[in-house]
């Protein structure tokens, strides 16, 4: 008569199996989920940015008595600093007036209206969009055309891509933002124009 001594456990190589199948499932789990769950996250950071921005953009107004003027791709065009700058190139508004952007709609005493009173309205620019591009805001009364799409009068904050248009929004986040609403030029184009203030 044999007794069977195996208490019914697994062995270290039975469970070694065990734990590859569960790695090898997950990491196809993970890739098929993935891109629709970054998306979902990137585009709730882009909102979060827009409502941050925005609350700047009122506040600069207020004291200020206008919206900043238009800037180009990348540049604080007022709120972490009184005028314009870029963060990454480390041209400033305020160390050389020639990099100053024009403007059209500000009073012409606009630098010095705000140099005196600016009160700060964000405590750093957002470097880069979630998809790793750039920021672009954008003031613009009379609406603008991007890519063949009808943007509307306003202030706007641009998710676009970065200085060699590379980064910019895929389609399928671009559509995500687009349900949202927060994609106020109604096309897919590669970037996002998210309204801050209407006109």
């Amino acid at each position: 008569m044999q007794i069977n001594n195996r208490r019914g456990s697994f062995t270290l190589l039975e469970l070694l199996i065990v734990i590859g199948i569960i790695g090898i499932l997950s990491a196809i789990t993970v890739l098929f989920i993935s891109p629709s769950i970054l998306n979902k996250v990137r585009a709730s950071t882009a909102a979060n940015d827009q409502r941050r921005l925005q609350g700047a953009a009122v506040l600069y107004r207020t004291h200020a008595g206008f919206y900043p003027p238009d800037t180009d791709r990348g540049w604080d065009p007022g709120f972490a600093k009184p005028l314009p700058y870029n963060p990454d190139t480390g041209a400033d508004c305020a160390v050389n007036p020639g990099d100053c952007p024009s403007c059209p709609n500000c009073p012409s005493d606009w630098i010095t209206r705000v140099q005196n009173n600016w009160q700060g309205y964000l405590s750093v620019w957002p470097q880069n969009t979630p998809w790793n591009g750039k920021y672009d805001y954008n003031n613009w009364p009379s609406g603008n055309i991007r890519y063949g799409c009808n943007v509307p009068a306003g202030i706007y904050i641009g998710v676009q891509g970065d200085y060699n248009n590379q980064n910019t929004i895929p389609a399928s986040a671009e559509q995500l933002m687009l349900d949202r609403g927060l994609d106020s030029d109604g096309c897919l184009n590669g970037e996002s124009q998210m309204l801050l203030i209407k006109l």
